[in-house]
């Protein structure tokens, strides 16, 4: 079966771990030109390795808060592939859990700048590639925090559900040249966010892999350039079973 994922030129922040990684592994099977990016040099390195350093992937260590790295991923993109046809905002992180008075100013600037602010920083930059292209599409990989509300979960909660908002606006500007913009919207999967977010892990048995909440991510941006996925989400069975009904 025909896929539109073939030779199109796709970036995707975070790509050394968790969604990014294997729907970078996937994108590269389907034989798509991808550039993944990361803060961590030894993090990197070893996803090229996972992945297989060929032809067809870029790894460029790059802060997805920092505009420089920003100007700089884009200029590394378009000098090896010639262009930047899809972008996948996945990097992300809780940073800190803690009911609302335990968060000192750092906590809440931080979790703000790495979720929601460094999302429009990069956008920004990689439409003024896309544009002149009259063609691209943004991904931006929000949580269902988005839609849903635990406790202590606030900052975090107000930065991804921004980006829902964010994406829907930003999708009605880049339609006026001939992009596009996609929400992608994952529940509770076994990824390394709890770890880094020091949060207990063993509830999360039997819940769904990065790989498996990966390929509709995938499944986003392989549909015809005249169409668009407007918001997806995916749950794991098991998260609904457990702790909610989302119908």
């Amino acid at each position: 079966m025909k896929n539109y994922v073939a030779d199109k030129v796709i970036v995707i922040t975070g790509g050394s771990s968790g969604f990014g990684l294997e729907a970078a592994r996937i994108l590269l099977g389907m034989g798509s030109k991808v550039v993944i990016t990361g803060r961590n040099e030894d993090r990197l390195a070893e996803a090229v390795a996972s992945l297989g350093d060929g032809d067809n992937l870029l790894a460029v260590r790059a802060d997805a808060c920092s505009t420089d790295d920003w100007k700089a991923l884009v200029d590394q993109t378009v000098k090896q592939f010639g262009r930047i046809d899809v972008l996948v905002n996945n990097h992300g992180a809780g940073i800190k859990i803690a009911p609302t008075e335990e968060m000192d100013d750092d906590a809440i600037e931080e979790i703000l700048d790495v979720n929601i602010t460094s999302v429009i920083k990069g956008s920004r930059e990689v439409i003024r590639a896309m544009k002149p292209q009259g063609s691209g599409h943004i991904i931006n990989v929000s949580s269902a925090c988005a839609h849903r509300g635990w406790a202590c979960w606030g900052a975090y909660t107000a930065a991804k559900a921004g980006m829902v908002g964010f994406t829907r606006c930003l999708h009605k500007e880049m339609a006026a040249w001939g992009g596009k913009a996609t929400n992608f919207i994952p529940g509770a999967a076994v990824t390394n966010f709890c770890d880094a977010a020091e949060l207990p892990t063993d509830w999360t048995e039997g819940y769904p892999t990065a790989e498996d909440f990966a390929r509709t991510i995938v499944q986003c941006i392989d549909v015809p350039d005249s169409c668009v996925i407007e918001e997806t989400r995916i749950w794991g069975t098991k998260q609904i079973d457990d702790m909610l009904d989302p119908y």
